[in-house]
């Protein structure tokens, strides 16, 4: 698996998970730099919906679950997408029960993660364009220019060049400018945004914490495999 830098994405998590210090992070990380693991990784990535496209319908839902963490009000951003930073847990718990409470109308569903347990984001896809593929390689390696983080690296298809990677690419064209929700078997991950196309496939990941990233592989990954990643 090359390193291609094709997508550096800030990563938010669904799961009640905090990340640790920097300089704890070679210590505490789990999975072994520079290998292959083996995973079941159904890979989701659905397009924010825009304020501008939005209707009533969608608009005032999120306007209602925003003003319970900024009651004083706050400008409507981009995209139907909210990160409410040194959120508390009762901020998580009025948002999330206010999530849990309201349904959308098809196509649009809510999404929400909790990064380094303080950063609340949450917001609404549109899954009726979403592209889903499977991920069957992933690997961890640790980039200095990044302050020795972790990076998460897989490919769709294993990176080869087939109609998946086509598509995906066809997808991520069209979506030029939009947050993009993503789930990792149906864990809510990260909402970047898209600035390029992306060809091959192929997604480095910045800036998931340590325990996360523990987590998932753990989960997800029983055997790792023995070739070294190139």
């Amino acid at each position: 698996m090359k390193r291609n830098v094709l997508l550096i994405l800030s990563l938010f998590t669904g799961l009640y998970l905090c990340a640790q210090p920097q300089s704890d992070l070679s210590d505490s990380l789990r999975v072994e730099a520079d290998r292959l693991y083996a995973v079941h990784w159904v890979a989701t990535f659905s397009p924010v919906v825009s304020t501008g496209s939005s209707t009533m319908e969608v608009l005032e839902p999120m306007i209602t679950a925003m003003r319970l963490v900024e009651p004083d009000g706050a400008l409507m951003p981009h995209s139907l997408l909210c990160e409410h930073q040194n959120s508390s847990e009762e901020d998580v718990a009025r948002v999330c029960d206010f999530i849990s409470s309201t349904p959308l109308p098809r196509p649009y569903e809510w999404f929400w993660g909790v990064n380094d347990c303080t950063t609340l984001v949450f917001g609404i896809k549109n899954t009726a364009d979403a592209f889903t593929a499977s991920v069957a390689e992933a690997s961890v390696f640790i980039e200095p220019a990044f302050g020795d983080m972790p990076v998460v690296a897989f490919s769709l298809d294993n990176g080869e060049k087939t109609e998946v990677t086509k598509a995906f690419e066809d997808f991520t064209a069209r979506n030029i400018g939009k947050a993009i929700a993503t789930e990792i078997n149906g864990v809510f991950i990260m909402a970047p945004m898209l600035n390029s196309s992306i060809e091959g496939g192929s997604i480095e990941a910045v800036n998931l914490p340590v325990p996360i990233i523990n987590a998932l592989f753990d989960m997800l990954t029983p055997q790792t495999m023995t070739e070294e990643v190139k």
